[in-house]
Formats: structure tokens, C-alpha cells, sequence
């Protein structure tokens, strides 16, 4: 079998670059496959220049790529930086014709496909210690410039590409996101906007009788172990040797227990848990606390013998005791119709229920001549989409103005 090689060198530029396969500068400095006019600028290059600051510099002969590897520095002992490989900007143009760049791109997939129940495949693997405590990252993302995006993206998605973070975070997850132990936070914000959801329908009465079928338990956490896949292992442990959870006495629900009463308030997890959604139980604690408001409110207004329990003793509550109050319209937001309470004590010589629009102008009112507990019904088709504001003036008073959105 014949084999041809062919090796183009060139010492002090002798011979025209345009024939280079290698290329040797009278300093020392190599480059394989370059046959640009300028010097070796790195120690060893393939496939470029290379630079001053580069010891070697290997890049994508690819038009639509740019430097993919760089070695910074090879002797991180006597250097102030303890950089020894560095990645420059790598681009590729996706099937929109658009560019994409990436500090990192980094691949792990196991050639054979078909078995994906051996092995293991890490994407980024990395490490980092014994610098000055608390300055030690085993992956640090920071996010530069003033457009938006995030530190650090993570996807549980096939080839996913990111999306529009829509803002600047340090940490941007597309998926579920779990930890096995404590997680920290001065705020948790729920998206909770009215223009994110649908089929919007207030608790009914039942809230206050379903809470009070929930089992509220005191318990302690079991040591939990990871499967590793290593039969003769016990496993990985879920609680670090420095958590406090398996010390400390917890408070909650069973999720079983929860599920005949709330079953969407739990969910079941891949590795067969069930977890509970304890966010969305402030919601049904609030229209149970608005029950019982109701209720006082609705014995405060009966006649002079409806007895009062307070402290153990026996009270009768006067009819000037009773203060005037406005309620949350429900439903809300409301397509059709939506249904405004409100208590007027009998002491009210004029109440009247004004409407507004977020400008501030009147647009509506409604005079009420009942006394006691009221209910008022705002008419949908009578207004146009949109948010406005109503507001209770009893004998020249505000009692209390409340925001209303009318959806169509």
C-alpha cells in the first residue's frame, strides 16, 4: 500500500506560507497547519497564531468556529494564577443562521446508545479546595454585560438551548430542581399573576371544614441512602454528616393523608415519594380565617340576646359594636358576574358602594338600604375589561376600597 506524507517547513520564512503544514519560527514557536502570513506568536499553535500570552493554542479549522482550546499557563506552582487550561470563545451557527457562543462546550455520551444502564457521564466534572475559606467553587458562573441572562443555566431537557430568562439571575433552571438537604433564601416569590391562569373559580365554604380534617404531626427524618448502583455499597447518604435535619424535631402533614382531602396539593416524585405543596395551603388557611371572620361577623349582627362566648364568660354584644365592613368580590377576576360582601351596622344612616377606574374616575355606584350582612352583584356586561377599584362610604366615610379585574 502506498502512503505519501507531506511536511512543509519553514525556518526564517524561507518558503511561501501558502504551502505550510509546518511551520517553525526562528524563536522556537510551532505552527501545525498554519499558513498565515504573520509569525507564531504562541509557543505551539495548531491552526492559528496563536498569541503572546498563549503558551499553546489549538483552534477549529472550521470557518464558523472560533479558538476553542488555550493552555494559559503550564507551570501553576511558580505563577499568581493557578490557571493551567483556559477555554476562549467558541461560535457555531444553528439552523437559524445565527451565532452562538461558548466560553465552554463540553460533550459526554457513550458511543453504545442502546445500553444506558452502565457507566456514568458527566458533562462538567470539577473540583476545587484548600484556598482560603468560603473562596473555593467547584463551578463558578457569573453573568457579564447588562443584557439579561443567568450565571449559570441548567436544563433537564434533551439538547436543550436556553431560553429568554426575561432578566438577570445568577441561576436559571429549565425543570424541577431538588435538594436532599436544607435549601437557604431570604424570599420565595410564586409566579401568582392573573394573566398566567385559567378557569379562575374562588375556595367555596368547604375550606374551613376540609382544614379541619387534616392531621397536623410532629416526627423525625430517617437516614436516607442514594442508590449507587454498586450492590456491595450501602449507598450514598441524602443528609450531609453536618445537616441538622435529622437532629431536629419536624412539623407537617402525611402527604397520604393530605391526598384524600387535597389531592392536588401532592405530588408523586420519580423515585416513588410523594411531596406536598405546602405553599398552596396558605390560600385555603386564608379563606378559612375569612370564614371565621364571617361567622363572628354574622353573630356580631344578631339581636342583643345572641350570646358571645369570650374568655370563658357570657357577653352581650350591642348593635354599636358591630363596624362596618368590605369584602374581596368573588369570583375574582370574573368574566360575567361577581358578588361584592359587605357589613353595614343598623347605627349607618347612608352607605353606598362606589366603582372607579384605575384613573381614578367615578364609574358607578350603588346605594344600599339593607342593614346587616349585604351581598351586591356587579354586572360584567355593564363594564369593559379590565381592573378598577370599589370603595364603601358609610355616612361620609371610607371603610375600605379593594381592586376588582373584570376579564372577557
Amino acid at each position: 500500500m502506498k502512503r505519501s506524507f507531506v511536511l512543509s517547513l519553514i525556518c526564517c520564512s524561507f518558503f511561501s506560507a501558502a504551502y505550510c503544514q509546518l511551520r517553525v519560527e526562528n524563536n522556537g514557536n510551532v505552527g501545525v497547519k498554519y499558513a498565515g502570513t504573520p509569525s507564531v506568536n504562541g509557543y505551539f499553535t495548531v491552526n492559528s497564531a496563536g498569541d503572546t500570552e498563549t503558551c499553546a493554542t489549538i483552534s477549529s479549522q472550521e470557518e464558523t468556529h472560533d479558538a476553542v482550546l488555550k493552555v494559559i499557563k503550564t507551570d501553576a506552582v511558580t505563577t499568581d494564577h493557578n490557571y493551567i487550561i483556559g477555554f476562549s470563545s467558541y461560535t457555531r451557527q444553528n439552523n437559524n443562521s445565527s451565532r452562538l457562543a461558548y466560553g465552554v462546550y463540553s460533550r459526554a455520551l457513550k458511543t453504545n446508545n442502546t445500553d444506558t444502564n452502565s457507566g456514568r457521564s458527566y458533562g462538567v466534572y470539577s473540583y476545587a479546595g484548600h484556598a482560603t475559606p468560603g473562596w473555593n467553587y467547584g463551578v463558578f458562573g457569573t453573568l457579564y454585560g447588562n443584557n439579561n441572562g443567568a450565571g449559570v443555566f441548567g436544563s433537564s431537557l434533551d439538547f436543550d438551548d436556553g431560553m429568554n430568562t426575561q432578566g438577570k439571575f445568577a441561576g436559571f433552571f429549565h425543570g424541577d430542581v431538588k435538594s436532599t438537604d436544607a435549601m437557604y433564601a431570604s424570599t420565595y416569590n410564586v409566579l401568582s399573576d392573573y394573566r398566567l391562569k385559567e378557569n379562575i373559580v374562588s375556595i367555596g365554604s368547604e375550606g374551613l371544614n376540609d382544614l379541619l380534617k387534616l392531621n397536623v404531626v410532629k416526627y423525625n427524618l430517617k437516614p436516607r441512602y442514594a442508590d449507587t448502583g454498586d450492590t456491595s455499597t450501602i449507598g450514598k447518604r441524602y443528609y450531609t454528616n453536618e445537616s441538622k435535619l435529622l437532629e431536629r424535631t419536624h412539623y407537617g402533614l402525611l402527604a397520604q393523608e393530605l391526598q384524600g382531602v387535597y389531592p392536588d396539593l401532592v405530588y408523586e416524585g420519580e423515585d416513588g415519594f410523594l411531596s406536598v405543596n405546602y405553599i398552596e395551603l396558605i390560600p385555603i388557611l386564608i379563606k378559612s380565617v375569612q370564614e371565621l371572620k364571617a361567622k363572628v361577623d354574622a353573630l356580631e349582627g344578631k339581636p342583643n340576646n345572641s350570646p358571645v362566648r369570650t374568655g370563658g364568660t357570657t357577653q352581650v354584644t350591642s348593635q354599636s359594636a358591630i363596624q362596618a365592613a368590605l369584602y374581596q368580590n368573588s369570583p375574582n377576576p370574573f368574566t360575567e358576574n361577581t358578588t361584592i360582601r359587605c357589613i353595614i351596622p343598623r347605627s349607618i344612616s347612608k352607605a353606598v358602594l362606589y366603582i372607579y377606574d384605575m384613573n381614578g374616575r367615578q364609574i358607578d355606584s350603588m346605594s344600599i338600604a339593607e342593614r346587616g350582612d349585604v351581598s351586591l352583584t356587579v354586572e360584567g356586561s355593564s363594564l369593559d375589561a379590565g381592573i378598577y377599584m370599589y370603595s364603601l362610604i358609610t355616612d361620609g366615610e371610607v371603610v375600605d376600597t379593594k381592586r376588582l379585574i373584570l376579564t372577557k
